[in-house]
């Protein structure tokens, strides 16, 4: 190849570059998940209402399934839920099965234990809970607010739980 030929593959390669990058760019890396690899566990901080995204229906700023978090098969997640509060509604976290039509209220935990407390009256602006399961099912979960109409109105992300996943992930549709 001629210097010219390779200085305009070069050129090529400085442009596309970014687009590359780009590609990878809804895969993030939380300060929210703690990953402890050793000992196959993972803690996520989900916080309901965590700003004005989807009117305030969100998980981490992300609703309607923006947000999936991919956990390997057989680990223990702990999820730490607060509600933010913003706009002053009570929330609620469960981890369901994706069902049509989603549930007005409430919903059946797809894992043992796998909700807050009070689902459907949900958590007061400050108020805190958590839970801990084993990721023993693989396929497509929902973190889903079991308070009435907050998931249906989009409160919903997804917990995807992978037998080909080595770490957990996070891929997010939009950027914040």
């Amino acid at each position: 190849m001629s210097a010219i030929g390779r200085l305009a593959v070069a050129s090529l390669g400085l442009v596309l570059a970014p687009w590359l990058l780009a590609v990878r760019a809804d895969e993030i890396a939380p300060s929210w998940m703690t990953v402890d690899a050793a000992t196959q566990r993972v803690r996520l901080l989900l916080v309901g209402s965590a700003d004005g995204a989807n009117g305030t229906m969100n998980f981490n700023g992300y609703g309607q399934g923006e947000m999936s978090v991919t956990v390997p098969f057989g680990w223990t997640v702990r999820v730490d839920f607060e509600n933010k509060g913003l706009a002053a509604l009570p929330h609620s976290l469960t981890i369901i099965n994706p069902v049509t039509p989603l549930p007005i209220e409430d919903g059946v935990p797809a894992f043992p234990r796998a909700l807050t407390i009070r689902l459907v009256s949900g958590l007061l602006a400050g108020e805190t809970d958590w839970f801990e399961f084993v990721a023993d099912k693989e396929g497509r979960f929902l973190f889903f607010c079991g308070v009435t109409g907050h998931g249906v109105a989009g409160m919903w992300d997804y917990l995807i739980v992978s037998k080909e996943a080595k770490v957990p992930s996070v891929h997010v549709t939009r950027k914040k």
